[in-house]
């Protein structure tokens, strides 16, 4: 009997250990990628949210040529054709404002937690 109780103790301190590893081990998040449709003299959506790491890609599905391009000038994705996409991935938490160069009333936001 020593010797079952030894094997199952034995286990119990190997499982006891490796859930306690897996709890404390670092979370990793894995980076998302979000599309932003330029359209109608639109960006759709105008506000998104994201984290810090994700990557936005702007396609323009309009007649029309398009820009995104940063307020604070971070990015600008020159001039972008029916069809055409750009992306830009945000590595930093922050809210970042962006327009269409050709077009200043089309408005967005990338809100980065």
């Amino acid at each position: 009997m020593k010797h079952g109780f030894q094997c199952v103790t034995r286990r119990y301190i190997v499982v006891s250990f490796l859930v306690l590893a897996a709890a404390c081990a670092p979370s990793v998040s894995v980076a998302e990628e979000h599309i932003v449709e330029m359209q109608g003299l639109e960006f759709s959506p105008a506000r998104l949210a994201i984290q810090a790491g994700d990557t936005v890609t702007w396609v323009n599905a309009d007649v029309l040529a398009h820009t995104t391009t940063a307020a604070d000038g971070s990015w600008d994705s020159g001039s972008l054709s029916k069809g055409d996409a750009w992306s830009f991935t945000f590595d930093g938490a922050g809210e970042f404002d962006y327009d269409c160069t050709f077009h200043p009333t089309m408005r967005g936001v990338v809100i980065v937690e």
